[in-house]
């Protein structure tokens, strides 16, 4: 008879499996590996792709810092542009004043805080539909107010913004600013993942699944939304001062509310409800819209037919995809056996 203690059979059975343990470091260490690899492959490429990518990145990390309000807090914005048009614009508007090129990025973040902090102080009261909709006005004003300065250039913009240099290295070239907006992408998903596993963002997800139970348990959630807001603001602010050096150019486009619902379709057919969703949205509308439906007649009518397939078929999303999946194959199979049963 084999004795077997008690405190072993406990030891093995909390034992993760090995397949476990891989996906755990996997979760923690992805956002580097993806990172990592990417920056590797795209920079062996031509400067055309490297200019895409870096689009790429940029939106993503857009449609991350949008999620933040939509998938972690559940708040719908149509205003998310303001924060990174004020980004953009703040970057345009230094073009005369030779500043670090990361340094003009925090800058610009904390503008797009202040703004953030600013409007969430303002409708800290107000929620559900009515909050959607001022986010939408709030984004409005800030476009309108672009026709009322003339030095925001209207309509025209603000052209010939400089890229800058970094460490020697001149950034308007493709391949230079590949490893720069890679490097800044990957640092700040890094901070976002942070925040995502924290006890704050565990809070901020109370707040989004029972805001009447988070309160009883003592989370503030006014202070929270005012957190989270702040956060969006600053990291939309970087995007859109990156996009500015990137492009050399800032135009109206970027505070429109048009803008903000791009980003939102991005973090939909991603998936709201994964960390990757979002950034995956971003790289399937940016590759439609620019490469295989470019100069296509009604281009924007087969991308809206598209994304609503993947929207109603993939209520997850594209990230949400997997798991959607295994649950169809689950049900399969339970109605299986239970017809097999019946049949018995």
């Amino acid at each position: 008879m084999v004795n077997t203690n008690t405190t072993t059979l406990i030891k093995s059975v909390d034992r993760p499996s090995p397949a476990a343990r891989i996906q755990s470091i996997a979760g923690r260490f992805d956002v580097i590996l993806v990172v990592a690899i990417l920056g590797v492959v795209i920079a062996l490429t031509r400067g055309n792709i490297q200019f895409l990518a870096g689009t790429i990145a940029i939106y993503a990390l857009y449609a991350l810092a949008t999620n933040m309000l939509v998938g972690w807090l559940g708040i719908v914005t149509f205003g998310s542009a303001a924060y990174f048009g004020a980004g953009a614009y703040f970057v345009a508007l230094m073009r005369e004043i030779e500043l670090n090129p990361l340094l003009l990025l925090l800058l610009a973040g904390i503008v797009g805080a202040v703004l953030a902090a600013f409007f969430s102080a303002l409708t800290i009261r107000v929620n559900g539909i009515a909050l959607t909709m001022l986010t939408l006005v709030f984004g409005q004003i800030l476009y309108q107010l672009l026709f009322s300065f003339g030095f925001l250039g209207g309509d025209d913009g603000i052209a010939g913004v400089p890229s800058g240099e970094l460490f020697g290295l001149r950034l308007a070239r493709p391949e230079n600013f590949w490893i720069y907006v890679v490097v800044v992408v990957g640092v700040c998903l890094l901070a976002i993942k942070a925040i995502y596993r924290s006890s704050f963002g565990r809070s901020v997800l109370a707040v989004h699944d029972d805001p009447l139970r988070a309160d009883a348990l003592g989370i503030p959630l006014k202070r929270v939304r005012v957190m989270v807001f702040v956060l969006a603001g600053f990291f939309s602010a970087i995007a859109g001062a990156l996009l500015t050096q990137q492009q050399g150019i800032v135009t109206s486009e970027s505070l429109h509310w048009l803008t903000s619902g791009n980003v939102l379709i991005m973090c939909l057919i991603g998936g709201t409800a994964s960390f990757w969703g979002p950034v995956i949205g971003a790289g399937v509308l940016l590759v439609l819209e620019t490469q295989l439906f470019r100069g296509i007649s009604y281009s924007s009518l087969f991308i809206g037919l598209i994304l609503l397939a993947v929207v109603m078929v993939f209520r997850g999303g594209i990230a949400g995809l997997p798991k959607q999946v295994q649950g169809w194959v689950h049900g399969a199979r339970v109605r299986g056996s239970a017809r097999k049963e019946r049949s018995s």
